[in-house]
């Protein structure tokens, strides 16, 4: 509104004075305030939101344009804000109060719709009760009948004995029993639990005649151990004196022998003869009182333990079986007959199978037997694990010695990493250092070279020192890497090849690859002609005709600067004559070669 007035009071200046860029300025906002109201629809009268913001617009505007009065202007639009803020607070409460005073005059005749509900509901709750009433009134008549008619009944019965009594098979509806082909499926049903239990019968029970025989045999043995334990504390007895004796002559013997014999040995003597059994069991700590068979009856406990674990399996509760294996004494049940068992589970409960939780137990029970699993459970426990993808279990079990390393458990592992590339460097770290507790060197320094570590593979094949060259010739087969042969075939840290140059290229070629062969060779080769006569003329595990058939390979491949190379240094030579010797007389058709340099 304020540039509203504004805006009519410039064009009386207009007229006095020649337009100036002020005025025009005015003008333009004028235009843009009618294009605005135009636009949105303002209404030309009353008071309108829109028309509040495009004036408030032009305002800021105004007050940017304005140099010497942008102060003022600045307060008279804070004014004009704060007295539109408080009518629309005033519009807002007066709103509010309205919408109130109209809830507070629909109160009475809310409260009267509420108490009507009330007298509705109540007399709605009164029924219910009535019909309620009438039909506990009907059931006690209906209860009352049925009880007559049964006594009615029970005195025109017949005897029992005349009464041919028809009753449903268990398992088996009425309609069911009728019918001869579900009867002949329920007999097979029933012959297959037959069976079943027969087998248990013959393979999980026995009879109890033969507890009580072995119980019977218990006794027995402890009595006689009783017996045994008399005499070897009588005995201990007697060892204790005569060690006093033979100790106290042996001093004498030493002295000067100054006094006799019997004088002595007296105080020995005495000591001897006062000794008693109970001081003798405190001098003797072979004695562990811990596994003294008087303190428990220790066959009962395990034959008690055994049935407690077979009653668990039998009602399903793997889970507490496997505990109970894991704290069975003495490792009684970490054999192989019980692995059997939750292996031929098949049905069960939750994401863990009973055969994992059986491994699990046993291993987690190592600190108490003191006894890793043999090499066959420990390859069945791994190969668990690894199904249901517990490789952290397998490293649990690896790292912490739980297992019985064989080269067929490396060789599980191996083949996992195959499968499982993003694990495949653990798999390698952990089926070499199997591989390394079972002496199979060959494949604990291919696990080095899968993870990349060429370095660390050639110190193991220089610290083992039992390589040969087929272990050489099965790191390249299955790992044919150059930087691997390049260590192989040249000196490594000081120490000489361990494999020829010669022998490698012509194996490479010779079993599926030649590109890394030739790629060998293309090195050699480009490193000069120099280079290429120093490998052929100092490699003596490679005959002549071998690197003639490499040169023959290359032909074939179309390798022909290499065939030329090679050609070329095994036909002339500075200064010397390769001369080709073969004795057909040899017995064993030996060809001998001999490089002579003059």
């Amino acid at each position: 509104m304020a540039a509203e007035g504004l805006s009519t009071a410039t064009p009386g200046k207009s007229q006095a004075h020649s337009p100036n860029p002020a005025n025009r300025n005015l003008c333009r906002i004028r235009t843009h305030i009618n294009t605005e109201t135009e636009a949105l629809g303002c209404p030309d009268q009353g008071p309108d939101e829109q028309r509040y913001i495009i004036y408030r617009n032009v305002f800021d505007k105004v007050i940017e344009n304005a140099t010497a009065y942008k102060n003022i202007l600045t307060s008279i639009k804070q004014e004009y804000e704060e007295s539109i803020n408080v009518l629309h607070k005033g519009k807002e409460d007066s709103l509010f109060l309205r919408r109130k005073l109209k809830s507070m005059a629909f109160e009475p005749m809310t409260y009267v719709a509420y108490k009507k509900r009330a007298i509705q509901l109540q007399n709605k709750i009164d029924l219910i009760k009535q019909n309620t009433a009438e039909l506990e009134a009907h059931l006690q008549a209906v209860k009352k009948s049925r009880d007559v008619q049964k006594e009615q009944t029970k005195q025109t019965l017949p005897p029992q004995e005349d009464v041919f009594h028809i009753t449903c098979i268990p398992g088996l509806t009425l309609q069911e029993s009728i019918n001869v082909e579900d009867l002949c499926k329920h007999l097979r049903n029933l012959e297959k639990k037959l069976k079943s239990l027969e087998f248990a019968k013959e393979t999980k029970y026995v009879p109890i005649q033969i507890k009580t025989n072995i119980i019977q045999d218990i006794n027995q043995k402890m009595q006689q151990w009783e017996v045994l334990d008399m005499v070897n504390k009588q005995l201990k007895l007697r060892y204790k004196r005569i060690e006093i004796l033979a100790d106290a002559v042996a001093a004498w013997g030493y002295s000067d022998k100054s006094i006799s014999l019997t004088e002595y040995i007296l105080p020995s003597l005495t000591e001897a003869i006062s000794l008693k059994d109970t001081e003798v069991d405190n001098l003797w700590p072979e004695i562990l009182h811990a596994d003294d068979p008087s303190t428990i009856n220790e066959p009962a406990y395990l034959l008690e333990y055994v049935e407690r674990f077979n009653k668990l399996f039998d009602d399903k509760q793997y889970r507490a079986a496997a505990k109970h294996v894991a704290n069975c004494p003495r490792g009684i049940l970490h054999n192989l007959e019980v692995m059997e068992r939750f292996k031929a589970i098949t049905e069960y409960e939750g994401h863990i199978s009973p055969l994992l939780q059986f491994f699990e137990a046993v291993m987690n029970s190592f600190s108490a037997v003191k006894q890793s699993p043999n090499a066959k459970m420990s390859l069945e426990g791994v190969e668990c694990a690894l199904t249901q993808n517990r490789l952290d279990l397998v490293i649990h079990w690896i790292i912490q010695q739980r297992v019985t390393c064989s080269e067929e458990l490396g060789d599980l592992i191996y083949n996992y990493g195959d499968t499982e590339l993003r694990n495949m460097d653990t798999c390698m770290v952990l089926a070499q250092i199997v591989y390394n507790k079972c002496d199979v060197h060959k494949k604990a320094a291919l696990c080095l070279c899968r993870c990349r570590q060429i370095s660390g593979a050639m110190e193991y094949i220089r610290d083992s020192k039992k390589f040969s060259l087929d272990d050489y010739l099965f790191l390249m087969n299955k790992c044919p890497n150059s930087e691997l042969i390049q260590c192989l075939t040249n000196e490594w840290n000081g120490n000489p090849a361990v494999l020829s140059t010669g022998i490698a290229v012509l194996w490479l070629i010779s079993n599926d690859h030649e590109e890394t062969g030739f790629h060998l060779l293309k090195e050699i080769y480009d490193s000069g002609q120099d280079a290429m006569e120093r490998t052929i003329l100092n490699d003596v595990n490679c005959t002549l005709e071998d690197w003639q058939e490499i040169a023959a390979k290359c032909i074939t491949y179309n390798c022909n600067e290499l065939a030329d190379s090679i050609f070329t240094v095994l036909t002339s030579q500075e200064g010397g004559t390769v001369i080709r010797i073969t004795t057909e007389s040899d017995n064993d058709g030996a060809k001998l070669i001999e490089h002579i340099f003059l």
